[in-house]
């Protein structure tokens, strides 16, 4: 019933990752009428988001979805809120995220001692990165894993109060203005009886 008439090709669908048809505005107030909107309350919503952004640190890609999915059900969190969430790790965010747990990662890797630890040229080029990961995958997964997960157990609070400030507000925004609206048309109707 509510499918695209014509339906989006693989290609298409990774335009709209990147640059949203409907522009980033749009897409930006479209995702935050939806999280308003989520029935539950702004705790689960804002510990669903949270959990959503911590998980997108994690550098195995493609499983972000089923993390969310999995640490909110066991939390008793807002399922969607937690998938909509990891959209914080997209295209643009990536690299900056990835290069925080990595350096995070050897870092500690390094004050540890371990031979596993990332010590990266310091010209580096996607040939050379490709040697490391196809030669030595564990040099950099190891400490992209430790880093990346440390970073989401530190960004959660973080990103639970300010995503709780940032629902319980317009939460309480929409319930105003759905009152104003009930007053208005409660007083039209009087007006027009009399």
């Amino acid at each position: 019933m509510f499918k695209r008439r014509k339906p989006r090709s693989a290609l298409g669908n990774t335009r709209e990752l990147f640059w949203p048809s409907m522009g980033w505005v749009r897409a930006i107030k479209y995702t935050r009428l939806r999280i308003i909107r989520l029935s539950d309350s702004s705790h689960k919503i804002a510990a669903g988001l949270a959990t959503g952004v911590s998980v997108s640190f994690s550098p195995i890609l493609g499983t972000h979805f089923i993390q969310a999915g999995l640490i909110s059900f066991a939390t008793r969190t807002n399922f969607l809120a937690s998938l909509i969430g990891t959209f914080v790790g997209n295209p643009w965010t990536f690299p900056f995220m990835w290069w925080a747990a990595i350096s995070l990662g050897s870092f500690l890797f390094g004050i540890m001692g371990l031979p596993a630890a990332a010590s990266l040229p310091d010209e580096i080029t996607i040939s050379i990165l490709w040697e490391i990961a196809r030669h030595e995958p564990m040099r950099i997964f190891m400490p992209w894993l430790l880093g990346g997960y440390l970073i989401a157990l530190v960004s959660w609070p973080f990103s639970y109060f300010f995503f709780y400030n940032l629902v319980k507000g317009a939460k309480a925004a929409r319930r105003k203005a759905r009152l104003r609206k009930v007053r208005q048309v409660a007083k039209e109707m009087t007006g027009q009886k009399e």
